[in-house]
Order: structure tokens, then C-alpha cells, then sequence
């Protein structure tokens, strides 16, 4: 039955399975392999499996697996290619420091870190990536691939994308490129000079910028796609280069595209004199971080950000200053997307003295649906953040709010660590979004705040994905996780191995040192970490994480239960 439907409907059908069920179903007959391969092996990633080894890609066990000519056939039907690597520990320097040489006579470590041959270290991890790459290369049809992303957060290798590179003479079709690389690196050199040589790119995705010479590839590159380019995401390092490199580098002003008004369609605001942006008619993302953005829209060159559907901005200078700027303005701003994440002492004091230009940014338009602000280290101060919230309560989907300041250590002014914030309108959450209609939702609350606030709408609550987040330097050390499983190990098993006293509180005026309290330790924390940690404090520590994974098991067993959040998948 399954056999006779059109391919059009099979194709439909495969929009709604998994990879792994797509395979499974290509099995069943050589008329289900022949549609539905091309659509299992339409996206591929290509992914170095650990922070410390990002030479090693998967790309030798896929052609063992399938055999060489199997996995060349299944390349031909590649559209969207990926390349990365994880992002836990490091994001800088990963170059020469964090691989293993895998090619023949090469030295089995890269050298030290400062030594006279770091250069050589480098070029040897770039030959090796390239030699891997090579062969993903050669079996891909040409003028086939529509996206191409390089996550590993290195240096691209010769032969990628510079201007005798493969992507930028036999894949000049792209619509989408992605970049994250490591403008750290002081063996940079320009490999990426094909960036400026494509055309068809809809969107473009670059973080780890540091260079002049990169914001000049990038400029071009937005000059020659300008048409038709929808998505736009630029990422800065900070650096000596980098304070220079600001909002006029990126080349999005009329007189840079040389877009003149004959011709274009462009009109006029006759309230605000401000011009409709025609040199980028089609973009509606715009992304940046640490760009130093202009303190003054009122000319027209600026206009952009009134076009947009979707704002993310991340640590720029001049932020404060653009949002207060924007809320001022009486030209409607259309956003549906709007992310902003500020830490407020990495700034100027003049750029902004409080959460109050953020809270009349988001109240000056209507039509909001997903909105995420991280705030750091802000003045306490009465923002009404909450209103601004309950401002775009009847289109919100996705809420995730994230404040943290700097915890201090003593009374001389020094900080140490970064504490997340509990908001107190947290307790009055369902007066201030719709939970019968918000399906994400990211707060600093502990499970049992949480489960206050949601249990009375819980009923009609529509809440997909729950991200609920507390961080401290007494959560450092701590292998939560594991914590949690233990857990539930040791319930499962009904207390076997420790008595029910060990799972309650512990007396903390207990002295005897003849105490037992190396079950529970060892159950809970690495004693490597710990070996100078009194006994008795380390068994408080270990009562505190109990109280803490017994706190979120419960949450979760309401959650997922009869009684919890019905929609509810991913805590």
C-alpha cells in the first residue's frame, strides 16, 4: 500500500519521521530506498567528536561503514554539509592545541604552547582537516550544495574557501554559508577569500571576526548578495583590532552598496524622515555581537532596523543607547524575534544607567513572540521588566529570562563568580505570560518555585520545553547529572545500600568523628576535588545536593505526571 504512493506523498510523509525511522523505512523496498535516500542523505554533518581532538572528524568511519562506493553514491545526494565540533571548555586557540596528529610520521602532540614551532604545529592540524575534507570534496556533485557551515571554530583550511578553493569555484549556487572561526589565532592568513566571490547567498553567518582585512571580505560579500540577502549574523572578538570595527565597517549603508533612489522604490516617512530601507530589501534577521553599533538612527542610513522581523544583539557597544534610541522613534517596528544580552560593567556607565531603556524599547511596539534577555551586573533598581513581558502577553510563545550579577568575596569590592538572579515576579508568572499558549520557557527558579507558579494554570499549560537554571561557585564543582542519577539509583532501589537517614537532613552539630560518612561521599562527589574538605563539611555539601536532586525529581515526577504540564517533553 505504503509502495504505490506517489513519490510527492511519500515525500510528505517522510517531513514528519526521524532519521533513524527514514532508514528503517528505506529498507522495506528497492522503490522506498530509491525515494527516500536522497532525502535521508539531503543533510550531513561531519563532527569532531571531542573539544581536545578536532582533527579527528568522523569522515574515515562513515566510509568504512557504507564502504567507498556506497558512501560516494550517498554523497552525490548531499544539499546541506556541516562541519563541527562541540563548544564546552574552549572557544579560542583551538587550532594547534587541541588535536591529535593523525597522519603518518607526524608528532603524536602538537608542541607546547609558545615554543619556536607553533607554526608548524598549526599548518599540520590545517593539512590534516584538509586532507579529510578532500574527501567529502571529490563525491560531491558540483553547483549541488545549497548550505555550507564550519563549526569547528578554527581556522579554515587552503582549498575551502579561498579564491581557488572548491566552494568558491565548484559550489558558487550557495544560498547559505555559516562561519565560526577563531579570530584569535595568530597564525591567521586569508583563506577566505572566495567568501567574496559568491552571489546566490541568502544568508550569512559570521562569528569570530577580528581582522580589518576579514570586515573587508565580509563587506564585500554583503555587496555583492545585497538583493537578495534575508538572514545576516556578524560576530566580533574583542581586541585592539576589533574597537575599530564598528557598524560602518559592515558596508550596510546605501552609498556603500551604491543603491541609489532612482530605480528602487524607495519611500519616505514623513513623521520621522526616515527612509525605507531598499539597500537590503529583503532582510529580516539581522544578528550582532560586540559591534559597535551607531549612537544615532535618526539618519537614513540606519533604517535598517525597521525592516527587521528579527533582533538579536549581544554585548554591543551603544546597545543601551540604540534600544532607547528605537523606542523613541515613531515608525512601527515589526519584530516578532528579539534577543538582547548585555552585561552592563563591560560598558561605558554613559551608555545606559538602568533596565529602564529595555523595558521602554519592548513596550514602544506590539506583536512580540519570542523574546530572550540576558542582563548582567545591572544597578538594582525597579525596572518593571515584568511589564514589558505582560506588554506582548497575548502573541508570546518562548520566554527566557536570564539575570545574573557578580557574587563578592569580601568587603574590599572584589567579585568572584556570576549568580543567577530569581526574578521575584516569578511567583506571579502566570499574570504576566500566557502559559495556555507560551510553549518555552527559560527561568532562574528552583523546581519547587517552579512548580508554584505553573501548578495553577498547569491544566491548559501548553509548555513544551522547561529550562529552569541556577549556576554559583558553590555549584562548580559539582557533577549535577550525576548527582540526579545517583538519585534516582538509590530510590530505585529502596534505600538498600543506605538507610533512610542518610537521605534526610544531617545534623549539623554532629561531631563525632567515628562517623561513617564515606558512603554518601563517594555516592555524590569526586574525592580528588574534596581531599582537603573536612569530613564534616563535605557530608553538608553532600546533604545539600541531595536536597537539590531530590527537589528536581520531584518536580519532574509532577511535571511528566497526570497532574503536571501535559505538553511538557524536555525539562
Amino acid at each position: 500500500m505504503l509502495e504505490n504512493l506517489p513519490c510527492e506523498i511519500l515525500m510528505l510523509i517522510a517531513d514528519w519521521l526521524s532519521a533513524t525511522t527514514l532508514r528503517v523505512l528505506s529498507r522495506v523496498s528497492s522503490r522506498l530506498y530509491a525515494v527516500l535516500v536522497p532525502r535521508i542523505y539531503r543533510t550531513i554533518s561531519f563532527c569532531a567528536a571531542s573539544e581536545w581532538a578536532l582533527n579527528v572528524l568522523n569522515v574515515d568511519p562513515f566510509f568504512l561503514r557504507f564502504g567507498p562506493s556506497r558512501a560516494a553514491d550517498y554523497l552525490q545526494h548531499v544539499r546541506h554539509l556541516q562541519i563541527k565540533a562541540p563548544f564546552h571548555l574552549v572557544r579560542f586557540n583551538r587550532c594547534a592545541y587541541y588535536n591529535i596528529f593523525r597522519a603518518a610520521g607526524l608528532p603524536e602532540s602538537p608542541a607546547t604552547l609558545g615554543a619556536s614551532d607553533e607554526a608548524t604545529a598549526h599548518q599540520q592540524f590545517l593539512d590534516d582537516v584538509k586532507d579529510q575534507l578532500q574527501l567529502i570534496f571529490t563525491h560531491l556533485k558540483p553547483n549541488r550544495l545549497s548550505t555550507f557551515e564550519w563549526r569547528l571554530g578554527t581556522c579554515v583550511p587552503v582549498g575551502v574557501l579561498d579564491k581557488e578553493g572548491y566552494l568558491s569555484r565548484y559550489q558558487q549556487r550557495l544560498t547559505r554559508l555559516s562561519l565560526v572561526t577563531d579570530g584569535t589565532c595568530p597564525e591567521t592568513l586569508h583563506r577566505l577569500e572566495g567568501v567574496s566571490r559568491l552571489s546566490c547567498l541568502t544568508a550569512f553567518e559570521w562569528e569570530g571576526l577580528q581582522h580589518p582585512s576579514e570586515v573587508d571580505l565580509l563587506r564585500q560579500c554583503i555587496r555583492r548578495n545585497w538583493r537578495r540577502l534575508d538572514h545576516l549574523s556578524i560576530g566580533f572578538v574583542p581586541s585592539a583590532f576589533a574597537r575599530a570595527l564598528c557598524w560602518e565597517s559592515l558596508g550596510l549603508q546605501q552609498s556603500e552598496l551604491g543603491v541609489g533612489n532612482i530605480g528602487t522604490g524607495e519611500t519616505r516617512n514623513g513623521d520621522t524622515g526616515i527612509g525605507n530601507l531598499t539597500a537590503l530589501p529583503a532582510l529580516s534577521t539581522l544578528s550582532l555581537s560586540k559591534v559597535t553599533l551607531p549612537p544615532d538612527i535618526s539618519s537614513e542610513r540606519d533604517a535598517i532596523f525597521y525592516s527587521l522581523r528579527a533582533l538579536t544583539l549581544r554585548d554591543c557597544p551603544n546597545q543601551l543607547r540604540l534600544v532607547q534610541l528605537l523606542s523613541r522613534s515613531q515608525k512601527p517596528l515589526r519584530l516578532t524575534h528579539f534577543e538582547f544580552s548585555f552585561d552592563y560593567l563591560l560598558h561605558e556607565p554613559g551608555e545606559g544607567r538602568s533596565l529602564s531603556a529595555v523595558v521602554r524599547f519592548l513596550c514602544s511596539f506590539r506583536g512580540l513572540q519570542h523574546l530572550y534577555l540576558r542582563l548582567s551586573n545591572f544597578p538594582a533598581s525597579k525596572s518593571h521588566i515584568q511589564d514589558a513581558i505582560r506588554h506582548h502577553q497575548s502573541t508570546l510563545k518562548s520566554l527566557v529570562y536570564h539575570e545574573r550579577q557578580l557574587a563578592p568575596i569580601d568587603a574590599d569590592g572584589l567579585f568572584e563568580d556570576d549568580r543567577d538572579v530569581s526574578p521575584a515576579w516569578v511567583t506571579n508568572l502566570s499574570a504576566i505570560v500566557d502559559l495556555g499558549q507560551v510553549s518555552a520557557l527559560g527561568l532562574c527558579a528552583s523546581p519547587s518555585a517552579a512548580r508554584l507558579c505553573l501548578r495553577p494554570t498547569a491544566k491548559h499549560s501548553q509548555l513544551q520545553i522547561l529550562h529552569l537554571r541556577f549556576s554559583g561557585l558553590d555549584r562548580i564543582h559539582r557533577d549535577i547529572p550525576r548527582e540526579i542519577t545517583t538519585f534516582l539509583h538509590e530510590t530505585r532501589k529502596g534505600y538498600s545500600r543506605h538507610p533512610r537517614s542518610c537521605w534526610g537532613s544531617v545534623n549539623r552539630n554532629a561531631s563525632n568523628d567515628n562517623y561513617n560518612y564515606g558512603p554518601i561521599f563517594d555516592e555524590y562527589f569526586d574525592r580528588s576535588q574534596f581531599e582537603y574538605m573536612d569530613p564534616q563539611q563535605a557530608v553538608l555539601a553532600s546533604s545539600a545536593a541531595i536536597a537539590e536532586a531530590e527537589d528536581l525529581v520531584s518536580f519532574a515526577e509532577w511535571a511528566f505526571g497526570p497532574h503536571g504540564l501535559p505538553a511538557l517533553q524536555v525539562l
